[in-house]
């Protein structure tokens, strides 16, 4: 960390790379902020993954070194082809997975794993918050874009932080940047409808009512919850006590009338981030912030997790559009089992052109958590890409990953046969291979399975 910091203070000009996905932008914006503080010129680029034309397109950069956010650790033999060529050092401040060890001189790899922490304990976005604390100690400031990035890649496990996530959370807690609730977890706590919560709830999934407003108003019709108090559409935080114990047990009764996993676990920690005058539902950022990258709109989301007034009030015309297209696409999966490949041990979702490439990771997402189409197996979505290639999406039950299941390691060992790349995490990843491979991928994967998982 000391050695990232100096080499950031003895330059000008710094090129940032960071992923796309709701800890990427938060990343972003945490290094955006604390590197102009100290008047650095920086350039940004969002991407899904490192690529070789990523590589290829950073060697004409005009800059004095590389920082990478949130990405870049399972390819440092990339970066240490861009360090080759350009000649400018390169820091990689990132959570997931690193490459097998090897000889990087001119790479800085901030990484927990590198002293013994687990990656579901800090997102990208606390290791760059971390780095950002040690350049200034006020990027305190900061804190709670750690936690947006933590929610956002799924770190809250049981709906509670752990490790340096928790540690984190209680310095932006102190701070006063950000506060903590216990409740129901759904979306738009704090300004939206409660009927709009439920019907945008994906985690927890509730079926039926998941992406079906009429559904969901019927549903509060039912229960005896009003929709409007003098006229106005009540909220998660309107709700009385009495009221959000009603709301609570007919959700866990839905979930388990559709044989939900764990369907009682509906509660866990709420956070409020704290900005400019107002509050603002972690959650629902963290998923604004995933509709800003999927939709292209990185600049919008960088903005806004900084707390930019005049970002902040574009948000909801993109997470509307975001919500629509997730809508689409998990109906499409509803209605094409035929499309879909069911083994004992997994799902494989063919989408081809029916799902675009950004969004097949979220919903996988969706799938794997819900009764769509998961029963404790892993889930993979291959997606066309306007590349050529194919994108594939997979993510593994928490159950599969303790017996030993890495999906990283999976995608690794598979597309290097293809010379393509893959990497990510045990219980989440993704790959890209080249199109018409789609069959010999799945067979490969069915023996790895089976192998990992007799």
């Amino acid at each position: 960390m000391n050695d990232a910091a100096k080499e950031i203070n003895s330059v000008e000009r710094i090129t940032v790379v960071s992923h796309l996905d709701a800890d990427g932008i938060s990343a972003a914006a945490v290094v955006l902020s604390s590197l102009t503080r100290l008047g650095k010129k920086i350039h940004i680029s969002i991407a899904r993954q490192v690529k070789p034309e990523i590589i290829e397109a950073l060697k004409k950069e005009d800059t004095d070194l590389f920082l990478f956010t949130d990405l870049g650790a399972g390819y440092l033999d990339m970066l240490d082809d861009l360090n080759k060529s350009t000649g400018k050092k390169i820091i990689v401040a990132d959570h997931h997975l690193p490459s097998p060890p090897g000889e990087y001189p001119n790479i800085i790899h901030i990484n927990p794993h590198l002293i013994g922490k687990e990656e579901n304990e800090i997102s990208g976005a606390g290791v760059a918050y971390l780095l950002a604390k040690k350049l200034d100690p006020r990027n305190i400031d900061l804190s709670y874009l750690a936690i947006v990035g933590a929610i956002g890649d799924m770190q809250d496990e049981g709906w509670k932080m752990k490790g340096l996530n928790t540690e984190i959370a209680n310095e932006a807690i102190e701070f006063g940047v950000l506060k903590k609730e216990n409740g129901i977890r759904l979306f738009g706590r704090m300004n939206r409808p409660v009927h709009k919560a439920l019907e945008y709830s994906t985690d927890p999934y509730i079926p039926g009512i998941t992406g079906n407003e009429s559904a969901a108003i019927q549903f509060l019709s039912t229960i005896g919850i009003e929709l409007k108090r003098d006229g106005k559409w009540k909220t998660l935080n309107d709700l009385s006590e009495d009221e959000m114990k009603k709301l609570a047990s007919a959700i866990i009764c839905e979930r388990i009338r559709e044989k939900e996993s764990d369907p009682e676990e509906i509660f866990g920690e709420n956070y409020t981030i704290r900005f400019n005058g107002s509050d603002f539902d972690a959650r629902e950022m963290a998923t604004s912030l995933n509709a800003c990258g999927r939709m292209s709109q990185h600049s919008l989301g960088i903005l806004s997790a900084l707390g930019i007034k005049s970002a902040l009030e574009r948000l909801d015309g993109v997470l509307s559009g975001y919500r629509k297209i997730i809508t689409k696409y998990i109906k499409w999966v509803k209605e094409n089992e035929e499309k879909i490949r069911k083994t004992k041990n997994a799902y494989y979702v063919i989408a081809g052109d029916q799902i675009h490439e950004n969004f097949i990771g979220t919903i996988m997402s969706i799938c794997e958590k819900s009764s769509i189409l998961n029963n404790g197996r892993v889930v993979f979505g291959f997606a066309n890409t306007e590349s050529g290639e194919v994108k594939i999406s997979a993510r593994a039950p928490k159950e599969l990953v303790d017996r030993g299941l890495s999906l990283k390691d999976l995608f690794e060992e598979i597309t290097k046969k293809y010379g393509s790349y893959g990497g990510g995490h045990h219980a989440a990843a993704g790959a890209f291979i080249p199109m018409g491979k789609e069959k010999e991928f799945i067979d490969t994967c069915e023996n790895y399975l089976e192998d990992k998982l007799k």
